[in-house]
Order: structure tokens, then sequence, then C-alpha cells
């Protein structure tokens, strides 16, 4: 005898079942798709950071190294409330004047982002406005640190051993420190 069922579909189970399948592996490819995504993000990040640290560690260096005390000491100016405004310095690595020349770092705020600047003035000038030149826009604040009685203490004035660390807080939360050696 006969069976009068026919297969003419599926049943609501099976249905169920491939639905479910479905959700999962659609879910699961998500996932896989949005971490492979953050890590290629994170990635580029962290390339663009890398690429900031040489030039800025090398414009640094050579500003920093070649500090001439003779005509004035490091100075590192605060607001009130103990932040650094900016740090001051006669050098002998001028880009834009022969001979020595006085320094400036200090960053420029506005809304919608921060920039390092490097300001630089003739040595015996009247105006108080130099050739000024965006360093980096991934700066958000910095600070200078001098070595004293074995340890790091926020600088006012440039140490007898003339140890100096430079930290540039990054945008994204990362920190740069950079250490210093000036020649008296």
């Amino acid at each position: 005898m006969k069976s009068t069922k026919q297969g003419r579909g599926f049943t609501l189970v099976e249905v169920l079942v491939a639905v479910a399948l479905a959700a999962f592996v659609i879910v699961v490819s998500y996932s896989f798709f949005n971490a492979i995504e953050k890590s290629g993000k994170f990635a580029s990040e962290n390339n663009k950071l890398q690429s900031l640290i040489p030039p800025l560690y090398l414009v640094l260096l050579k500003d920093f190294e070649s500090i001439n005390t003779h005509y004035g000491n490091l100075s590192i100016h605060r607001d009130l409330d103990g932040n650094l405004k900016r740090i001051e310095f006669y050098t002998e690595s001028c880009y834009y004047y022969p001979g020595i020349c006085r320094v400036r770092y200090y960053l420029f705020k506005n809304n919608r982002f921060h920039v390092l600047m490097r300001e630089e003035l003739r040595l015996n000038s009247v105006t108080e406005k130099g050739v000024e030149v965006p360093i980096t826009e991934r700066v958000v604040s910095f600070e200078v640190l001098t070595y004293s009685g074995g340890s790091w203490v926020k600088g006012s004035s440039l140490p007898r051993n003339g140890l100096i660390k430079l930290i540039l807080k990054l945008e994204g939360g990362g920190e740069l420190p950079l250490v210093f050696k000036v020649r008296s």
C-alpha cells in the first residue's frame, strides 16, 4: 500500500533549524570580519604614530643637544596651575637664522586640534614674534622633567647634570618619553 503523503516541502522544524544555522553563520562571520577591521585600523594608527617618531625625534634631538647656556638657561614656563606653557632656550641649531637663536616649543590649541609648535627668534630680536613652524598635530600635551636627586621631577630650570625628559602625550592615549643630555 502506498502512502498518500507526498514530499512537497520542508517541515517547520527543518526551516527553523536552517534559519538558526544561517543566523549563526552570519553572526560568526560578522564578528570575524569586525575583529579583522579593528585590527587593521589599529595597525594603521600604530603605523602612523611610528612614522611620526623619527623625524620628530631628530628635530628635538638637534635642538636640545645644541642648547647654548652661555646666552641663557633653558626656561620652562608654567601657568598658575603648574601646567607647561612653553620651553625656551638658546641654540646653535637654527633653521632660519645664522648663528645662535632663541627657540620656543609650545602647544597651540583650538577647538579642532592641537599642534606642537617650534618658534625661532633672532638672538637680539626686539620683537617677540619669530618664525613659527608646526612640528606635529598628534601631541595633545607635553611635560618636561629634570633629573634631580635620583628621580625625575617637574622641571623649572636645567639641572647640573643636564638631563631632561620631554614627555609627549599623543592623541589616543599614548606617551612618547624622550631623554636628552644638554651640553653646557
